[in-house]
């Protein structure tokens, strides 16, 4: 029996979508005003039977915030998968980001000490890691380096802490670091909005870069890792690492639009960050751009996701190769 938070987001969905794929059955947490159809939204795109896989998921409702109902639902025994997470990068939600964010996990870990789970598999981020240092490329090893992090990179190293401090308790755990992951869903939203903005005509670019992984491959590095006897460890998860021209020049190339052309220098983005917060007042809504992501964005990040390919058949997918995969899927719903 599986157990998953956060089952009806990008790497729960998919995750689901796999285990039960593998034949197991799972049971899944979702907030109580969170329709399931968004789940069935993301594993439609995968093509299996909702049928088959709804006969083998009970949704449970909850939130990760409150531990009593954690206790409830959690069966005895477990594989337990916790990918539920706020995420934002807008400085007005750093309180509500770290609560969840790390209160969530610390509950979940207390709970799943209390009913004595097979084993935890916790989803971090490349953003709990450690910056580079002189050039070098950052891995699991890169010492943790606060200055300049986002409420939400903080939230998570904090969250890990509270996994490590369960594996102190007698916990069985493994964390993985995802970097950006790459997915077909709410085109609107996260990184399946690269595609839309890319789809309308993104002319500029910026230099800085960072890691990316297929969903597909987070989720079955996740299951293997859950088969595993390895324990109180964590793993990078990337595939590539690519500027933000690359990356926009290849799905641009994957929809086949014309790619970005203009870039994008600090100065620009400085007045971009500025306008959108401007703009987020006098609307009411969340800026699409903030200074954490004007300043990211012109960051030279390089990461190593290869410690989970040593001594064992896990291989990663090209990155053209998910980008094509999940254009063809935005051009079948949106062309």
């Amino acid at each position: 029996m599986a157990f998953v938070t956060g089952g009806t987001g990008l790497v729960g969905a998919r995750l689901i979508f796999d285990l039960v794929e593998k034949g197991e059955s799972v049971v899944a947490l979702k907030r109580k005003q969170t329709p399931v159809s968004k789940f069935e939204f993301l594993v439609s795109f995968y093509g299996s039977s909702l049928e088959k896989i709804n006969e083998k998921v009970t949704w449970v409702d909850g939130d990760i915030n409150d531990y009593d109902s954690l206790l409830a639902v959690i069966p005895e025994n477990s594989s337990v998968f916790h990918c539920a997470a706020e995420v934002s990068f807008h400085p007005g939600n750093a309180k509500k980001i770290l609560q969840s964010n790390v209160e969530g996990t610390a509950n979940v870990v207390n709970a799943c000490l209390v009913k004595n789970v097979a084993k935890l598999c916790h989803v971090s981020s490349i953003g709990a890691l450690g910056g580079k240092i002189n050039g070098s490329i950052i891995n699991e090893d890169t010492p943790w380096s606060p200055p300049g992090k986002s409420s939400y990179s903080l939230s998570k190293y904090y969250s890990e802490l509270e996994v490590w401090r369960g594996t102190a308790e007698g916990l069985n755990a493994v964390i993985v670091n995802p970097a950006v992951i790459l997915g077909p869903g709410d085109w609107q939203k996260g990184s399946p909005s690269l595609f839309h903005l890319a789809a309308k005509g993104q002319p500029f670019y910026t230099l800085g870069s960072t890691g990316y992984v297929d969903v597909r491959d987070v989720t079955r590095a996740m299951i293997y890792l859950m088969d595993s006897h390895i324990q109180s460890a964590r793993f990078v998860l990337c595939a590539e690492t690519l500027t933000y021209k690359e990356l926009f020049t290849k799905i641009a190339h994957s929809l086949q639009v014309p790619p970005p052309r203009i870039y994008a220098n600090r100065f620009l983005t400085s007045l971009a960050w500025r306008a959108e917060w401007v703009t987020s007042k006098l609307l009411d809504k969340e800026p699409k751009m903030t200074r954490q992501t004007h300043r990211v964005s012109h960051i030279t990040d390089v990461f190593n996701g290869n410690k989970i390919t040593e001594n064992n058949t896990f291989a990663y997918t090209p990155i053209e190769e998910t980008l094509f995969f999940i254009a063809q899927l935005y051009q079948s719903v949106n062309f």
